[in-house]
């Protein structure tokens, strides 16, 4: 079947079926245009095979023309947040009004779709896909600064320049607060009120560590955009290493690190300025020495320093890394520093150092379960 007929059953569907009518139209049109896409992506070799998913597991409805209407838009706030905040009310077809938290201004005539998420958490997020003309231009000048970045974990990054972020590890803060929820849960009746509370509490710890992340990669991304013109990035299989994980700590910490949204988020703001990313191969970029490219196999680790077998050249093992992956990719940097220094706390980070105390996070702007 085709896309037209996929789109005709599902009316079809939705006309015999009293509980489908509650669905506007085009959302259900939605709907099969997304099994088509889903199985034109498994013919073509991109995905597998798509699942029939359960009812309580379809979390999202997208609105692609019709049948909202946004009105209502006011600026909210006090003091110093006086006009910076603005609501707005969502109507939509078959499901009623929301009241809106609008995070950007966007131009409504050129909204093509709305998209209605709704999280296990109990939030619900609605998206605007705005159509408008590429602005974003490569840039013509040729790239003059170029950094290279090693991802790990104990440090979240390490910068050729010398710079270094820690890892927060936000799941690894939140652990015991996730597992005595999961013991909570576990004691709840099946598909009791107090069940569906506990779970609601328990997404809630997961839906922070991990919107604290992705908010922490962004305005890292932000960070390093505004300073270089080139990121120079190592070409890692996360899931790969994920696998290979000697014990259940070490899977756990790789995953709390998330190398592959870090990458995602530092390429999308490096692109999104008309800036360059480059992948370059990972492989010995540890045991490689920056100097004369001689080999240390005899590196664990438990080695934070490197020391190269060969001309006796001595750096820290992130930092070295780093160097070679620049390297690498055809830049050389002039120098390399001889020490580590943190990147400075900025409140545009998210973090906060106190005395004697590592690097902290500030909560985001939501709510934490």
């Amino acid at each position: 079947m085709n896309k037209t007929e996929l789109r005709q059953l599902a009316l079809d569907l939705r006309k015999q079926n009293q509980e489908f009518q509650v669905l506007y139209s085009q959302v259900a049109q939605q709907v099969a245009d997304r099994f088509y896409q889903a199985r034109e992506r498994f013919l073509d070799g991109l995905a597998n095979k798509p699942k029939r998913k359960k009812t309580h597991k379809y979390l999202s409805l997208v609105y692609p023309q019709k049948g909202w209407r946004l009105s209502g838009i006011r600026q909210v706030g006090r003091g110093k947040n006086k006009n910076k905040r603005k609501k707005a009310r969502l109507h939509l077809s078959k499901i009623g009004f929301f009241t809106l938290v609008l995070h950007r201004d966007f131009p409504l005539e050129q909204v093509s779709q709305v998209c209605v998420k709704l999280y296990p958490s109990g939030r619900v997020c609605m998206v605007f896909l705005v159509e408008e003309t590429e602005t974003q231009k490569e840039s013509s000048k040729e790239p003059q600064k170029a950094v290279g970045l090693d991802a790990g974990l104990t440090r979240l990054v390490t910068l050729s320049d010398g710079r270094f972020l820690d890892n927060p590890k936000p799941l690894e803060r939140s652990l015991e607060k996730i597992q005595r929820l999961h013991k909570r849960l576990s004691r709840k009746r099946f598909l009791s009120k107090n069940r569906f509370k506990a779970k609601k509490r328990l997404a809630k710890e997961y839906e922070h560590s991990k919107h604290f992340r992705r908010d922490l990669f962004f305005k890292l991304g932000v960070l390093l955009s505004q300073d270089y013109d080139v990121l120079v990035l190592e070409d890692l299989g996360a899931q790969g290493l994920i696998q290979r994980g000697e014990n259940k700590t070490r899977r756990r910490r790789l995953y709390d690190s998330a190398i592959s949204e870090l990458r995602a988020c530092l390429e999308w703001e490096f692109q999104k300025r008309g800036k360059t990313v480059l992948a370059v191969s990972a492989y010995n970029t540890s045991r490689e020495c920056f100097l004369c490219g001689g080999i240390n196999h005899n590196l664990t680790l438990k080695d934070r320093v490197f020391h190269c077998p060969c001309c006796g050249f001595t750096l820290d093992r992130d930092l070295n890394a780093s160097s070679v992956l620049l390297k690498r990719s055809g830049w050389v940097p002039s120098d390399v520093p001889a020490e580590l220094r943190p990147i400075p706390p900025l409140p545009s980070l998210g973090l906060k150092r106190r005395q004697g105390e590592a690097l902290k996070q500030e909560a985001p702007a939501f709510r934490r379960g």
